[in-house]
């Protein structure tokens, strides 16, 4: 009898003690989906000109805010060569929380014949349509490398439906409707050299590495005659 007063005690304990466990992991599975949920609800700002220009002017200080918050969002490093070498632009046409970026080139050697871009993107805003064409130099060819976020990269071969939308601003200048979607981590290259293209940043924006052949300025053609590519930060 005792014995088996015993064995009934144990049964009890470990009973218990599984109980214990299961609700502790339910507990924990609960924490987890909670947790995820609060990071999906976090998301980039969704700007407007309105956060961009002073005056009619494109604001120096707040479109590097800007840029400032989509590296924080990203734990992206931000450190003072970058800062000195950055670049930011709305392609004079005064729209650029819709048609603008930022970047830096990490190198650009016409010697060796070689090039690295960091192209930086807020939610939604696009690079205006271009092409490079041959110069001297041989018309820039172009992979992209997504590091952070979506880049829709819009060109001459690729998907035609359900397309992100694009700019107003542009529509008389855009040339090519077919896109590629590019996932963080993902790479998409130009079909061909001198093909007309653009990208476009996902909702939450996009950080992209380029790599390519030397860019030279005088081969860069943008399909809308009224862009200027000016630095606002007077790096460049």
């Amino acid at each position: 009898m005792k014995k088996l007063i015993y064995l009934l005690a144990i049964c009890g304990i470990v009973t218990a003690c599984s109980t214990s466990q299961a609700d502790k992991k339910e507990k924990c599975d609960q924490a987890n989906a909670e947790c995820c949920a609060n990071k999906q609800k976090v998301t980039m700002k969704k700007y407007t000109n309105e956060d961009f220009y002073v005056d009619g002017k494109l604001s120096p200080e707040k479109t590097l805010a800007a840029y400032k918050e989509m590296f924080e969002f990203y734990n992206y490093p931000c450190d003072q060569w970058l800062l000195d070498h950055m670049f930011i632009t709305d392609f004079g046409l005064g729209d650029f929380a819709n048609c603008g970026m930022a970047g830096v080139f990490w190198v650009n050697d016409e010697e060796h014949g070689y090039f690295a871009h960091e192209i930086y993107l807020l939610p939604n805003q696009m690079i205006a349509e271009h092409q490079h064409v041959t110069t001297k130099n041989p018309a820039k060819f172009e992979s992209w490398h997504v590091r952070h976020g979506i880049a829709f990269n819009f060109g001459e071969e690729g998907e035609s439906a359900n397309a992100p939308a694009t700019p107003a601003s542009q529509k008389d200048f855009i040339t090519v409707s077919k896109y590629i979607k590019t996932n963080q981590g993902l790479i998409t290259t130009l079909n061909r050299a001198e093909a007309p293209h653009f990208m476009l940043g996902g909702p939450e924006g996009c950080i992209v590495s380029e790599y390519a052949n030397f860019h030279d300025g005088a081969g860069l053609k943008f399909t809308n005659p009224n862009v200027a590519f000016t630095d606002i930060l007077g790096n460049n």
